[in-house]
């Protein structure tokens, strides 16, 4: 197996490897070149390979003062969609095969890969055969839920009758409140992409306090989404009030075969007065998806310690019932997986990690 790093400083670098990674079949934001570098810039060590000719991303993340580092590949190796036997076999050759090789060339420990493969026994033979095992999520959630009337040609009219009538109400509430969405894209003039970026911030800073949840760096986040604005791979989706304060948001993200709402966020008290913006955005993301023929991935809806389908009194079943109004599926994924080439290394920084906080 032939294995080189490739150097994405240059911006046809960047493009090259964004068309192989976000934009083919399977591709994901998260293995392109913007978040790459947005994690380099927390910290990460951010690595980009080819194995036998098929890219991959990988993040390492070194222990203060003792290095021991360990890496991760954030929907990685690109997989298409429904992908055979065969291609998840291969997906996980890659990742044993580049934990190898950072091993040899950065004293890796361990290696958590995630190329976002539907779950089920086949699956679990192709990674347990290639010496990986169920590890943490990368992200919150390891599933996610699919609407994917969107990508089949499915008509807008019904796609909206396969919406329960509840949130079809809701849809119809917002808009005669006079709701409307505004799409913010690479063609929205910057100036006025940073003022409603700087509203998005504020609005996720309030929703992190109200929930008491750690947020993390908004402003670098943001940034990111920015910079998939401008080459067309998200946008921002917006209601405004009477006044033109934010009423709710939502980042949709344009990848291989999907359409995925990333983050959201609305107003409390506006929610209160009128229910519906986030319905309304999320039906605009779906009738997104069906313009482009792309399947709707509405996101996931379990947590740590709560990986099944959330059921009356669980925390997030209110979300799992939001999104399965529109007609989303819960979709199981088989999730991250790791590979171990130093156990002793890897309970030391577990170890270190208990005493000081890192991961």
């Amino acid at each position: 197996m032939t294995i080189r790093r490739i150097d994405l400083s240059s911006l046809e670098a960047q493009r090259a490897w964004d068309a192989r990674t976000v934009d083919a079949p399977g591709g994901d934001v998260h293995q392109g070149s913007a978040w790459l570098a947005y994690r380099a810039g927390l910290g990460r060590e951010a690595i980009a390979l080819e194995i036998d000719g098929e890219p991959l991303g990988i993040l390492l993340n070194r222990a203060p003062l003792f290095g021991l580092p360990k890496g991760h590949a954030p929907r990685g190796p690109i997989t298409p969609w429904g992908a055979t036997f065969a291609q998840a076999v291969a997906a996980a050759g890659r990742i044993q095969s580049a934990a190898a090789w950072l091993g040899a060339e950065y004293g890796l420990i361990a290696l958590d890969a995630d190329p976002w493969l539907p779950a089920g026994d086949a699956t679990e033979a192709a990674f347990r055969n290639s010496g990986l095992h169920k590890s943490n999520e990368i992200f919150p959630s390891q599933h996610t839920m699919l609407l994917r009337a969107s990508a089949n040609g499915t008509s807008e009219a019904d796609l909206f009758e396969g919406i329960s009538k509840s949130t079809r109400q809701r849809i119809a509430l917002a808009e005669r409140a006079g709701f409307a969405v505004e799409r913010i894209t690479h063609l929205t003039p910057a100036p006025e992409r940073t003022a409603m970026w700087a509203q998005v911030q504020q609005l996720l800073g309030a929703t992190a306090q109200r929930k008491g949840f750690e947020l993390g760096s908004s402003a670098a986040m943001i940034r990111w989404w920015d910079q998939l604005a401008v080459t067309e791979r998200s946008e921002l989706l917006v209601v405004r009030g009477a006044n033109g304060a934010l009423v709710a948001f939502i980042v949709i993200l344009r990848h291989g075969e999907r359409i995925t709402t990333d983050a959201s966020g609305d107003d409390p008290i506006a929610r209160k007065e009128t229910p519906g913006a986030l319905a309304l955005l999320r039906w605009t993301a779906i009738k997104i998806a069906a313009s482009e023929s792309r399947i709707t991935d509405l996101g996931g809806v379990d947590v740590a310690g709560h990986r099944d389908v959330p059921v009356e009194g669980d925390p997030m079943h209110g979300l799992y019932a939001h999104k399965a109004s529109f007609g989303a599926v819960w979709t199981p994924m088989a999730g991250a997986h790791r590979v171990v080439l130093r156990p002793g290394a890897l309970r030391l920084r577990s170890l270190l990690g208990r005493v000081r906080g890192v991961r």
